[in-house]
């Protein structure tokens, strides 16, 4: 795969993600979410008068919740190039991402679903919003097998040229796919910082996966201009 399609699939993948969480915040109102204990009819009411905004939000997630193929994509490509014999670890990465994505589109549809016919019985909706919650917060070990396989590649050592995982980054990985694995629990409590909108499995997780996101979109990019430079440099040589 060319460092030219590699840099577009980034930017689809990075502009994917910046709408799906600015569609949780704005649209669905899920960032955090409602609180766990709310009543069936406090929820019937709260997708009674979001309807219209959720339903907007499911369409628009319906388009970009897919953000993870792309950049699963591309750190499959980058993880390749350290590989030696069969590439096992790009191959994990690449279905971590695309098993990612699943949950990632789910949720919306769900919220959709619940906001789709706000007159039906408060009960059902319920359950739509606590499907649609739960599949949100909850379902982590599909990241996991990613950063597991960013984390070995980066402590491997190696002497790939322009490589985006350097060995800090795999300590960070490893790090966050331990602390993130505390989400599951929202299963277990409505409130307190154990709850689908607390600060264990609500806020701690977002922040860490916002962070380890935030390095991995730049060393990629930055591995990958640095890859085009070379290309070019041996392009210019043999001309």
């Amino acid at each position: 795969m060319s460092t030219r399609t590699q840099r577009v699939l980034l930017c689809w993948g990075l502009v994917g993600a910046l709408v799906w969480v600015a569609d949780l915040r704005f649209l669905f109102h899920m960032f955090p979410p409602p609180s766990a204990t709310w009543t069936a009819t406090q929820v019937a009411d709260f997708y009674a008068e979001h309807s219209v905004e959720i339903r907007v939000g499911a369409c628009i997630s319906s388009w970009v919740a897919g953000f993870f193929v792309p950049l699963a994509v591309v750190i499959a490509v980058q993880i390749y190039r350290h590989e030696n014999g069969r590439p096992l670890w790009s191959v994990v990465c690449c279905s971590s991402g695309a098993m990612t994505s699943i949950f990632a589109v789910l949720p919306p549809i769900f919220w959709g679903v619940a906001a789709f016919t706000p007159s039906r019985a408060p009960e059902i909706t319920s359950v739509m919003h606590e499907l649609g919650v739960l599949s949100y917060i909850t379902t982590v070990q599909y990241f996991a097998f990613m950063w597991v396989g960013v984390a070995v590649i980066c402590l491997t050592p190696n002497s790939v040229v322009h490589s985006p995982f350097p060995r800090w980054f795999g300590y960070f990985s490893a790090w966050v796919t331990v602390m993130i694995e505390v989400a599951p629990i929202a299963f277990l409590t409505r409130s307190g910082p154990f709850a689908w909108n607390g600060l264990v499995v609500f806020w701690m997780p977002f922040i860490l996966f916002g962070a380890w996101a935030a390095a991995l979109f730049i060393l990629l990019f930055r591995a990958i201009a640095q890859q085009e430079r070379d290309e070019a440099v041996h392009v210019g040589a043999s001309a």
